[in-house]
């Protein structure tokens, strides 16, 4: 059995820290929990919202339904080999202790994944990313419940269908799958990866030997200590939009006013523009209005400086939207997962 709630506050669940409630609230710690619930009346005649850590999500209202967050916090080797170990883990399990955990454990891969925020069931779904790195490069397989085919489920990686920043639990599953553990494969050989420049830059001081796994996890931890505002401080769930990736024909148009616009080459040949550079081109770094800006060190972290409503910090998002569309006419996408009763128009 599990213990429904009833008008609980999701402020103190979401890293935006808007004063939003649930009608209904349940934490799930184990895959008999899910069974239970789903089974429930409350289950059933209610519409689901599936909370991680509440680092990629922005309430706007009051949420008419039941939000599931799943508690479970087991990581499990299941196998230990020359070269590799498999992990499994639950979805519950912190991020960024994971990484931290797999690290002392000898297990390397994650370390340019290093402190960001969110469960793992969250990684998962949103693919998480940095520095040249995503999660999907070291998923075999996501368990779970497929709660229209009322059975368990064994996705391997490529039924996962996982792009940038997002997968199929972001699109055709959403909120009709509720993950619930994650394989995680993992190598106990160093391979560092140092694709992306700015930490290849950050560790060349080690310029006669291949930095270790706990370096580039320093490295990784300090660049983004020096740019993302901690959420208990500042309420933030990161990067509010997503790079945009654009083909030539749209990227020599911006570039022959725009010279030093910097981009990446995508494997299909399009670009990928920091969206961060194309907010600081509009003099939007820093800017506030009310109480809800950017940040000073990143433009593309949208901050809550007091407001308890989600739908000031939309509005401040639509805002810088449509001030980057009127000028670069490139419509930047939310990262971050607007959660509304109603379809809520971008």
């Amino acid at each position: 059995m599990v213990r429904i709630f009833e008008g609980v506050s999701l402020k103190d669940k979401n890293k935006f820290a808007v004063d939003a409630k649930a009608q209904h609230y349940v934490e799930i710690n184990n895959e008999q929990q899910i069974h239970s619930l789903l089974e429930s009346e409350v289950s059933k005649k209610n519409k689901k919202f599936i909370l991680g850590e509440g680092s990629n999500v922005l309430f706007i209202e009051d949420f008419e339904g039941i939000v599931i967050r799943l508690t479970n916090n087991n990581v499990q080797v299941i196998s230990n080999g020359k070269w590799e170990a498999s992990l499994l883990v639950g979805a519950g399990v912190s991020w960024a202790e994971l990484v931290q955990q797999t690290l002392k454990r000898g297990f390397f891969g994650l370390e340019n994944l290093a402190q960001i925020p969110g469960s793992v069931g969250g990684a998962i779904v949103q693919n998480i990313g940095a520095y040249g790195v995503e999660i999907e490069e070291f998923v075999t397989e996501v368990r779970g419940f497929n709660i229209e085919k009322w059975s368990y489920e064994k996705l391997e990686r490529k039924e996962c269908r996982f792009g940038y920043r997002s997968s199929i639990f972001k699109t055709e599953l959403k909120d009709k799958f509720i993950i619930s553990s994650v394989v995680l494969k993992l190598s106990k050989i160093p391979k560092p990866n140092l694709s992306h420049d700015e930490l290849k830059k950050k560790v060349k001081v080690f310029p006669f030997f291949r930095p270790t796994p706990k370096k580039i996890y320093t490295a990784v931890c300090n660049l983004r200590s020096s740019k993302l505002p901690d959420p208990s401080v500042l309420p933030n769930c990161g990067s509010f939009f997503k790079n945009p990736v654009i083909d030539e024909e749209e990227f020599l148009r911006i570039k022959e006013n725009n010279s030093n616009i910097p981009y990446y080459r995508t494997k299909n040949g399009k670009y990928k523009i920091p969206a961060g550079w194309l907010i600081e081109q509009l003099g939007w770094k820093g800017k506030r209005i009310g109480k809800v800006g950017t940040y000073e060190h990143h433009s593309l972290v949208i901050v809550n400086y007091g407001t308890s409503s989600g739908k000031e910090i939309l509005d401040f998002a639509r805002m810088l939207r449509n001030e980057v569309f009127a000028k670069f006419k490139i419509l930047l996408e939310n990262e971050v997962v607007i959660v509304a009763n109603n379809p809520e128009p971008l």
